[in-house]
């Protein structure tokens, strides 16, 4: 990754963002990876973006794949908190799952607004309901959807 360099106009592009949503996807082998290449880490915290993520951990499992196995190889405790903690440097916005309210504090400590909402996708409706509350979080809405 050393090697890695970001595809030209990537780094210009996050700064001049009005936001950047980190998808709940695989954070040591799928949002890592694009966090290591050189600049993007840094370009995220000189951004002023308001940079949102959404769990890929719901009640200590991942959505899909290998993420806790992989977590737990590392260290880490399998959760939405855990996943926070990797992103903490730079994140504003975490959005959870309900099934993990209990970790709202916990991640609040560190300096990062949370959201609880339903995260699993299981249909339109669903998807509609998490774009909504990623839009609102964008433009700064009060109204949090809980």
């Amino acid at each position: 990754m050393e090697e890695a360099e970001p595809t030209p106009g990537l780094i210009e592009s996050i700064l001049e963002a009005e936001a950047v949503v980190v998808c709940p996807s695989n954070p040591i082998v799928s949002i890592g990876p694009i966090l290591s290449v050189k600049g993007v880490r840094e370009a995220l915290l000189r951004s002023e973006a308001k940079k949102i993520a959404i769990s890929p951990i719901v009640a200590g499992r991942p959505i899909k794949g290998p993420a806790d196995k992989l977590m737990r190889g590392l260290g880490l405790e399998v959760s939405a908190y855990s996943v926070a903690k990797l992103y903490s440097d730079f994140l504003d916005v975490f959005i959870i799952d309900q099934a993990d309210i209990d970790e709202k504090d916990r991640i609040e400590r560190l300096g990062i607004k949370v959201i609880s909402t339903n995260t699993i996708m299981r249909d339109l409706k669903d998807k509609v309901n998490l774009a909504k509350v990623v839009i609102e979080q964008v433009r700064g809405s009060r109204n949090q959807i809980l």
